[in-house]
């Protein structure tokens, strides 16, 4: 068979082929070296799902290949490659394709981290190539120092606003580590919500010390989308992207009602892709359909927090409530080194980290707390513990004393403590004005005498004008007057409550059984009247927000 580029004919010989697999889809990659006569040529690498369609006088250089008849024999060069590439594959010779940011695990048993045009960590042994989307990031580091020093600069740019940046910094190492988490039974359930009045330096904060990715050809941080773009697009760009951090930008008030409301509902609904980690389909060209799904650490600027309940409780909150200082020119850069030398450190030692994040917070009760809702205790524990990581890896490294990572775990739990007690005030205040855990409201009244309880039947009995009802110690029931719960309601939120509403409320949320004609079921007791009996047990279950056992 003879080929020839252009004019005139020259003979070409087949010499070698790379075959390389990508590791997370399994699609195979190829690239054939050629000779023509004397000089050697490697043809660009393809795709083995495009062989079919391939032909040499379509790729550079140009090659065209001609039978005895001069007629093209592409499909004999199909035909050849796809028997060499399956003799390969049976040999086991095939290299490792990259495609995506993130870990991978090597054959070996050892992880790396694809951080754009670079890999972190031991692949020395492998063959490996990364796609073309990948070249246009890169997590850049060219300080020529000791890790040492590039990790104590970086504890101390970020303990310029150590109540804002500390919970910053926390996030990116749990979204660094999101497969570590996830294998050990903890996925990313939250996203970090960065609020406050606009010129505060939120963005600027994120971009210097959370965006650790650089685009070449934007010459920009990344990745970064806009609240202002549409649901779908800023949740399929989201999801390209996974083990780092993302910024969703500027959740903004305006003049236009509209601007305004379509950056909050972008913001809502990427929430929830976000934490509930749910796969969605995408719509593809020609009716297919592809799943997509949130695999990396959502961040979102605001001027203004969510107001749903439930999403409120999927957030943890930064409250910028001042004007950022004393921002340095290269404090993105010390970031994205130091995070650089952190990862290097996670992919040496990834199965001792998988180890202790598993016993940390396995060992963590989420539902012991008394202030919050089990879901946040989980993500203040979650954050704690990866803040809790790169302390020791700092303190290891001889970057902070054992003082200083002691007093750091203070100031992060002070921090987690402000973020934890503005959630349950905005949850707090929204519940007020809608009663959606009507649970939560009830036990809250009763612990705070609002709903005035008498200690049994006997005490309730003797001045029966000063009580809402009684405690039954034997049996762990409320007794309540369903027209004490009406007037609570009516109280708090602003408008009037009848005892029916109350008691259709309570059906609702399963605390009662409907009685006769579908109404609330009611105890009756001689001379005292009727009381709706509450199981305690269960109304604490449900204020949590769980559901019954």
């Amino acid at each position: 068979m003879e080929m020839s580029k252009k004019f005139p004919a020259v003979e070409v010989f087949f010499e070698d082929l790379h075959i390389w697999r990508d590791q997370s889809n399994g699609a195979l990659f190829f690239q054939p070296d050629l000779r023509l006569g004397d000089i050697p040529l490697s043809l660009p690498v393809m795709a083995f799902a495009e062989l079919d369609r391939l032909k040499l006088g379509n790729v550079e250089p140009c090659i065209v290949c001609y039978d005895e008849d001069s007629k093209p024999t592409d499909a004999q060069v199909r035909m050849f490659f796809r028997k060499e590439i399956s003799e390969r594959l049976q040999k086991g010779e095939v290299g490792i394709a990259f495609s995506r940011f993130g870990w991978e695990q090597l054959p070996n048993g050892r992880h790396v981290y694809v951080a754009g045009d670079r890999i972190i960590g031991d692949i020395t042994e492998y063959d490996y190539i990364l796609a073309p989307e990948m070249q246009k990031y890169t997590l850049a580091d060219d300080i020529d120092a000791p890790d040492k020093v590039v990790v104590r600069s970086w504890f101390e740019r970020i303990g310029r606003d150590a109540g804002i940046l500390s919970l910053l910094a926390a996030f990116v190492v749990r979204s660094l580590l999101i497969p570590v988490f996830e294998g050990a039974g903890f996925p990313l359930r939250f996203l970090l919500y960065l609020v406050g009045i606009q010129g505060t330096g939120k963005t600027t904060a994120v971009n210097d010390f959370a965006m650790i990715l650089t685009n070449h050809d934007a010459g920009a941080p990344a990745p970064t989308a806009r609240a202002l773009s549409s649901k779908a697009a800023a949740r399929d760009f989201i999801a390209e992207y996974r083990d780092l951090p993302v910024l969703l930008d500027d959740v903004c008030t305006s003049t236009s009602v509209g601007t305004k409301r379509q950056s909050t509902e972008t913001a809502a609904a990427i929430l929830r892709f976000a934490a509930d980690r749910i796969p969605e389909l995408r719509k593809l060209p020609g009716g297919r359909q592809r799943s997509i799904q949130c695999e990396a650490g959502v961040i979102i600027t605001g001027e203004f927090p969510m107001t749903a309940a439930s999403d409120l409780t999927r957030c943890v909150l930064v409250n910028v409530d001042h004007q950022m200082r004393g921002r340095q020119e290269d404090d993105r850069r010390i970031t994205t080194a130091a995070m650089s030398r952190f990862l290097a450190y996670c992919a040496a030692n990834y199965d001792e980290i998988a180890t202790k994040v598993m016993q940390a917070l396995q060992e963590f009760r989420a539902d012991e707390a008394e202030d919050s809702a089990p879901r946040q205790q989980q993500h203040l524990a979650e954050l704690s513990c990866a803040f809790q990581i790169v302390l020791e890896y700092a303190n290891a490294i001889g970057a902070l004393s054992s003082k200083e990572r002691q007093e750091w775990i203070r100031v992060l739990q002070v921090a987690l403590e402000n973020s934890l007690s503005e959630n349950n005030r905005l949850v707090e205040a929204f519940e007020t004005k809608t009663v959606t855990n009507i649970a939560k409201t009830l036990v809250d009244a009763m612990k705070s005498g609002e709903l005035h309880l008498a200690d049994d039947k006997d005490e309730f009995e003797r001045d029966p004008a000063v009580f809402d009802g009684f405690k039954c110690k034997k049996t762990g029931m409320r007794f309540l007057r369903l027209d004490s719960i009406a007037r609570l309601l009516t109280n708090r939120t602003g408008h009037q409550w009848t005892s029916n509403q109350a008691g259709q409320l309570l059906r609702e949320n399963g605390l009662v059984s409907p009685g006769k004609e579908n109404h609330t079921a009611k105890a009756k007791f001689p001379g005292l009247g009727r009381f709706v009996p509450l199981d305690w047990k269960e109304l604490k279950r449900q204020a949590k927000g769980r559901k019954s056992e």
